[in-house]
């Protein structure tokens, strides 16, 4: 069972009823018991597709029914992207502290005790009562990998009065206006212990996607000691952003739905077999990781393949010519969204004749 599969099961038993979850264990369950979730589903889905892009989203969790409906549905979804992302992260103890922000119903939490080795101490800040109390419920409960320390709850991020060795913010700074982006971005850059991450995580959204961007480039400007490590080959401005005013460095994930989020999609119309998301990741005293990302599915033309990429020294669309293919070429043809490659020789727009490319790393499939 995957991770993914594993967590939706553990969150539909400790939510649905008794007879909800036999059936579930079995197949489909009834309507009748999924009603009330598809209900206040259909009215948080609303509220966060008419939020106005930079503004604060006042939450439209309003009662312990929606919090349990939003984690049956949305937690799988979230905790797919950080499952994805999770093996970047690389810790030498075996026991690391963790700060989520914005926990919801606890989904970085569960989703990184149930992917790492290491015992993790956990923080979780959230207004939301309802999600706070779901989120405490459903991280002291668990008991697959043994790997909790400990859980606690706070109303906002504290800077200076501690670090961590893994600071999460998902789906955070899309539901904040700017100024409380910007105090919330400082907080965070302030709570990252040395040698820790920090992993900002949102919905892989155009408007959401460039105003994450720009949060980027606040970072690289403003702590020069916590190097972007992910999608990133440079530490300089995201050139993405001066380029166009509309392009936005996202990845769409294939993913093998859970069932009872498949069953969920069905009854609210929704189509979840795809997800998309953005993300940037920066480590504590790290090193930029060299060579070049691909930020476009390589795409065959009537001149060659083509793919935009991003490297310290070239950001672009770089064309292979028909005649140049190769083994050596490969890695650069086949490659996919935020593969990040290795270059013999410097990248240009036209890849030259005697250049060779090495694939380094990319997150794993889900």
């Amino acid at each position: 069972m995957s991770h993914v599969a594993t967590l939706e099961s553990y969150i539909a038993k400790n939510i649905l009823s008794e007879a909800a979850f036999a059936q579930y264990k079995l197949g489909d369950v009834a309507h009748r018991e999924l009603q009330p979730y598809v209900t206040e589903l259909r009215r948080v889905s609303e509220a966060y597709v008419t939020h106005e892009t930079g503004t604060r989203l006042h939450s439209p969790i309003h009662s312990a029914r929606a919090a349990q409906a939003y984690a049956l549905y949305y937690t799988p979804i979230n905790a797919a992207k950080l499952l994805h992302l999770s093996p970047l992260l690389q810790f030498e103890r075996s026991e690391i502290s963790m700060l989520d922000v914005g926990c919801g119903p606890g989904t970085a939490a569960l989703a990184i005790l149930s992917s790492l080795q290491q015992r993790v101490r956990i923080t979780c800040v959230e207004s939301s009562p309802h999600m706070s109390e779901l989120a405490l419920s459903l991280i002291e409960a668990w008991d697959i990998n043994n790997n909790l320390l400990g859980v606690r709850m706070r109303n906002s991020v504290e800077p200076r009065l501690e670090t961590y060795d893994l600071v999460v913010a998902a789906n955070v700074l899309a539901e904040l206006s700017h100024e409380q982006s910007v105090a919330t971005l400082s907080a965070l850059t302030q709570s990252v212990s040395r040698g820790g991450y920090l992993l900002l995580l949102e919905p892989g959204q155009q408007l959401h996607t460039r105003r994450l961007m720009e949060m980027r480039d606040r970072v690289v400007a403003s702590r020069s000691d916590l190097a972007p490590i992910f999608p990133c080959t440079r530490s300089s401005e995201c050139p993405m952003l001066s380029a166009s005013a509309t392009d936005w460095c996202h990845d769409t994930l294939e993913w093998q739905q859970p069932p009872l989020n498949a069953q969920l999609d069905h009854l609210l119309s929704f189509n979840k077999h795809r997800i998309k998301y953005a993300a940037f990741i920066f480590q504590q005293g790290g090193s930029v990781p060299s060579g070049v990302r691909i930020l476009t599915p390589p795409c065959k033309t009537r001149l060659g393949t083509e793919a935009l990429v991003c490297g310290d020294s070239f950001y672009g669309t770089a064309r292979l010519r028909k005649g140049l293919r190769s083994e050596r070429t490969r890695p650069f043809e086949k490659g996919k969204v935020f593969d990040r490659l290795l270059v013999s020789g410097s990248l240009q727009e036209e890849i030259a004749e005697d250049t060779a490319f090495a694939k380094v790393d990319r997150p794993r499939p889900i």
